[in-house]
């Protein structure tokens, strides 16, 4: 993983791991691009809103028997359960509701595997990418090592 850090020229911060670490990674870039605190919020209802104006794209892939798209996400967004389909499906709902590409290096089996995730819902979608890390099921980010001052300890909520 260290020569993709710095192939990428970003540094690896890590967010808190309280089961919306991949909300926590997205937060810490949007604040270093935004320079906002209540991007958290912001993102969780986004979501949400996102989840239920375009639930037709996301119903596919949801079990009926598991209560239906919206109940899933929210049971995501505020009761932090993550392991069930909605949590599988966040990272193509945040990237719609962004409106940005959302890249995943994964550090799994020996290797480390890239995963693009492209709004398949489009309006002005901005090119550049957000970049997060996953190891043993746990998110962190990697920001731009110009933007590095940024708290990397964690993403405020």
């Amino acid at each position: 993983m260290d020569d993709v850090i710095k192939s990428l020229n970003v540094t690896l911060a890590h967010t808190l791991a309280d089961e919306h670490c991949f909300l926590h990674a997205v937060v810490l870039q949007l604040n270093e691009t935004l320079n906002t605190m209540q991007v958290y919020e912001f993102l969780m209802k986004a979501i949400e809103t996102e989840s239920r104006r375009n639930k037709n794209h996301y119903t596919n892939f949801i079990d009926e028997d598991s209560g239906g798209l919206y109940l899933l996400v929210h049971k995501y967004l505020h009761n932090k359960i993550f392991d069930h389909a909605a949590g599988d499906l966040i990272p193509q709902i945040t990237s719609n509701t962004l409106q940005k590409p959302i890249h995943i290096y994964s550090e799994r089996d020996g290797g480390i595997w890239k995963t693009i995730v492209q709004p398949k819902i489009t309006r002005n979608i901005n090119k550049s990418p957000l970049i997060v890390h996953l190891k043993e099921y746990h998110y962190s980010t990697l920001i731009n090592e110009k933007n590095a001052s940024i708290n990397k300890t964690s993403a405020s909520r």
